[in-house]
């Protein structure tokens, strides 16, 4: 059932330092030590995880948490530390000459006071085995057509990667699941089964329908947090995360474009006619494999 990527069926070139964590496949600022550790990180009760795949509106969430829960006026500068005050447990590497800039997400979270709010983009395999017996889980998704695309671009414009593929190339790379953090629909199926094993304690979201209906899915999200809001914080948050405020606030070193586009549906202006007709092929086969409860969350 599950599409476990080896070296034997990565038939792509490699990106400089990539390597494999339990059939997904990590990028060199996923460092490999820290990655090893991840599975003993002590979660706490009053934890919340962040668990999404990459390019899932995963900022768009930390930055609509982080308005609920420091305020809006907080948000609305560049100066608001996202990679400080919600740290990524996985990236974690040395000294990055091309962005002047070096990071440990899992040093600042364990060095944190609970609660804290944590992201990571590993698969439920190497997450850490506390969330097994404790924390709330937020599990975010998106559809994978976008997520491609958006994978795509962020890759290009990532200065700490030797990045060279074209498009086309990409995309026969993302549906052999040889793309960072692996195959899409085994990652999200693992995390949404272990959501529907502990309800009392996870949510799970859409991008989708967060662009479609923020208010009541901000609430759903608030509630979950246990953060209390009004309608005026609300329409605050919205503002200060909308597309064009978080292209000026929400900045990533190294990285052009960090924030792109942020809608939904913008991979059919990328897809050629066969493209479409292999994706929808991918999707078929891959609903024989994994619950339909997964592809009918983000509209396939």
């Amino acid at each position: 059932m599950a599409v476990q990527v080896t070296e034997s069926t990565h038939r792509f070139d490699k990106i400089d330092g990539e390597y494999l964590a339990n059939g997904f496949l990590m990028y060199p600022f996923y460092g490999r030590e820290y990655m090893q550790k991840i599975p003993d990180f002590p979660l706490d009760s009053r934890d919340l995880l962040l668990a999404t795949y990459p390019r899932s509106g995963t900022t768009f969430t930390q930055r609509i948490i982080s308005g609920l829960k420091h305020g809006s006026d907080a948000i609305s500068t560049e100066n608001f530390n996202l990679f400080a005050k919600f740290p990524h447990l996985d990236l974690n590497f040395d000294y990055y000459h091309s962005c002047n800039l070096n990071y440990s997400g899992y040093e600042i979270a364990i060095k944190q006071d609970v609660p804290r709010f944590i992201k990571t983009h590993v698969p439920l395999s190497i997450a850490p085995k506390s969330v097994h017996k404790r924390s709330k889980v937020l599990f975010v998704l998106r559809n994978p057509r976008d997520i491609l695309v958006s994978l795509f671009n962020f890759h290009k414009g990532d200065s700490t990667l030797n990045f060279k593929f074209d498009f086309d190339t990409y995309f026969d790379m993302f549906l052999e699941g040889c793309v960072m953090n692996g195959d899409w629909c085994q990652y999200n199926a693992e995390w949404l089964d272990f959501c529907n094993t502990n309800p009392n304690r996870t949510l799970v979201i859409t991008y989708e329908k967060l662009l479609d209906d923020f208010e009541t899915n901000v609430r759903r999200l608030a509630k979950f947090i246990e953060i209390e809001v009004t309608d005026k914080i609300i329409a605050q948050v919205k503002q200060e995360t909308n597309v064009e405020t978080m292209k000026k606030t929400t900045l990533c070193p190294g990285i052009d474009n960090f924030v792109r586009k942020g809608v939904s549906g913008d991979w059919i202006n990328h897809f050629s006619k066969e493209q479409c007709q292999k994706f929808d092929q991918w999707i078929e086969a891959n609903k024989k494999k994994y619950p339909q409860a997964l592809f009918d969350l983000v509209g396939e």
